[in-house]
């Protein structure tokens, strides 16, 4: 009997332990369990009831052969979160295996370690199917449907490559769409009005109101404002009978909660301000959720860099890893925050640096946000989730600097995954680069003429025989050069008004010698010269009423004899003889 109790305990290879116990969960969540995996239809049941219906026979006996494959599998993922893998990659990676069971439980198809692969194949069919024919998913989710599993089933079947690579599944290439000019502005105020927004509700949310009288009335900048009731029904929503009827009781259940001032009745109010923090912190630091919700609150240090600080934990302030940077402006803001998260959690001050109260998750859970959206929706406000911010963040940034090294290295990433996945086509970008190249690449310069050049004379192929040859020196020859540009001004017009007008006194003094049609007679060059101004000035008066107002003030002033300062001095010599 003594040696009996001596040997080790062995577990019934039939009933193994698929359980999670090093995985916390809230007070309203179900443990994680395997388990479901080895019956038939387990999959599929609801995974807070499937426990029952398994107690009961309701799934039917337990399937022996996928014992070894469902025990590998649990054996991998718990591996994986032991060596401190992510809990939420875990949980994603159950959910899509529980689909893949879920599909074989429907189809009949055995899961065993020696028949998984070619079930694998046929899932993924499957889901190709839904994507092409069906049309109920995405390629982007087909693709992850089948990549998670198939990661998990790379591990159990010791794969050298992925098993993923057998199927049909592609990544769909990501297509950038360019925005327009107005589009592009539209999103920057969409941002900027969301970022005015957390500014408020922060300001709003402090200490005095957090624990003061409800409803706290919260007002934006923009003039929005509505009433914040803690968790409370507000009084005007008491539309039930039974609430109604027990107003009494409602009343003092009301007043009774808002004497309570602890986290159990402002919890509400709390992760409203903790989010609305956590959004401006991403936006400013650029880092992703999953890093800003595991940062601890600590001491930090600053040091002073360009155009911001460099933050550590206090007691690496002589060095050790910079923990984020952020902008000088944002440090007010950040250690307003830090003050009143310790007043609100004194209990805790290396917990969490954005400890969101949870009633039924843990805190591993990443947020999402949940009171700022329902706030934004209240008040007809766009929500900006995180993966946005951060994506705005780097397009400003490298529009701004037009430093892709520069920009990667501030946002932690390579260059060629910021210009491949976060880059976005913008036109108001586009316009001011083809700008900056015509610039360089076709300069304008003062000409004879009115108006501007861009090279060596030459003249426009509809040149008339008796119009004067562009050669740099005479002003009219200008008007027949293929590099001379008009300009959209009002002292262009005016100084062609005045140039006009120079030259029909000029052709006053001009005595014929030879026949009409003489190409090389001064007088035919002056006319023609007249009718190509004429036809410009008809042109402005005839574009729009911007235009036109240009010639009636050229011409008038032209009859007033306020003449261009360019062509003053020569009409004064003309008229004055």
């Amino acid at each position: 009997m003594q040696a009996a109790l001596d040997m080790p305990l062995v577990r019934d290879k039939t009933n193994p332990d698929l359980t999670f116990p090093m995985v916390e969960v809230g007070t309203r969540s179900t443990p994680w369990d395997l388990r479901p995996l080895l019956y038939t239809g387990g999959a599929r049941s609801h995974k807070n009831k499937v426990a029952s219906l398994i107690d009961i026979g309701a799934l039917g006996p337990q399937l022996v052969e996928r014992i070894d494959l469902v025990r590998t599998i649990h054996e991998e993922i718990k591996a994986a979160i032991e060596g401190g893998g992510s809990r939420i990659t875990a949980s994603t990676q159950i959910t899509q295996l529980r689909f893949f069971f879920g599909y074989a439980d429907d189809e009949g198809l055995s899961m065993n370690i020696e028949s998984v692969s070619s079930s694998y194949i046929k899932w993924t069919e499957h889901l190709l199917n839904r994507v092409r024919v069906v049309k109920d998913i995405s390629d982007s989710v087909a693709y992850h449907y089948g990549r998670v599993a198939g990661q998990i089933l790379d591990k159990v079947l010791e794969r050298t490559s992925p098993i993923l690579l057998t199927t049909h599944l592609t990544w769909p290439p990501k297509r950038k769409r360019v925005r327009g000019v107005e589009a592009d502005k539209q999103r920057l105020d969409d941002t900027f009005a969301f970022g005015y927004a957390l500014l408020d509700i922060i300001d709003a949310l402090d200490l005095k109101a957090l624990w003061g009288p409800l409803p706290l009335k919260i007002r934006l900048r923009s003039g929005k404002e509505w009433n914040e009731w803690s968790g409370q029904i507000p009084v005007e929503n008491l539309r039930y009978s039974y609430q109604k009827s027990n107003s009494k009781k409602s009343k003092h259940h009301r007043l009774n909660w808002e004497n309570d001032r602890t986290l159990r009745t402002r919890y509400p109010l709390v992760n409203l301000r903790i989010e609305a923090e956590m959004l401006i912190f991403i936006g400013q630091t650029g880092m992703n959720l999953s890093q800003t919700h595991k940062i601890k609150g600590t001491q930090f240090s600053y040091k002073a860099c360009i155009d911001g600080y460099e933050v550590r934990a206090y007691k690496n302030r002589r060095g050790g890893e910079v923990l984020f940077e952020i902008f000088s402006q944002y440090r007010e803001v950040f250690e307003r925050y830090l003050k009143w998260r310790n007043k609100v959690f004194p209990d805790a001050p290396e917990g969490l640096l954005f400890p969101l109260y949870r009633v039924s998750r843990h805190d591993d859970t990443t947020p999402a946000f949940s009171r700022m959206r329902i706030t934004c929706k209240k008040i007809g406000l766009s929500f900006i989730p995180p993966s946005r911010l951060r994506n705005t963040r780097v397009n400003w940034l490298l529009r701004r600097s037009r430093d892709p090294d520069l920009t990667a290295e501030m946002n932690q990433h390579h260059k060629q995954t910021l210009l491949r996945i976060y880059e976005e086509p913008s036109m108001q970008v586009s316009m001011t680069e083809i700008t900056r190249f015509w610039q360089t690449a076709d300069p304008s310069f003062e000409c004879p003429a009115p108006g501007v050049c861009d090279g060596v004379p030459v003249p426009v192929a509809d040149i008339h025989p008796e119009a004067p040859k562009p050669d740099c020196i005479h002003p009219a020859g200008c008007l027949w050069c293929n590099h001379h540009r008009d300009i959209d001004s009002e002292d262009y017009v005016w100084s062609m008004a005045s140039m006009r007008h120079l030259h029909t006194s000029a052709l006053q003094g001009f005595i014929r010698h030879s026949k009409k049609g003489d190409t090389n007679d001064p007088a035919c060059h002056v006319e023609r010269t007249i009718e190509r101004l004429t036809g410009k000035l008809r042109y402005f008066e005839k574009s729009n009423k911007l235009r036109q107002s240009w010639v009636v003030e050229s011409l008038a002033r032209i009859d007033e004899a306020s003449y261009h300062t360019h062509w003053h001095y020569l009409i004064v010599s003309i008229e004055g003889e």
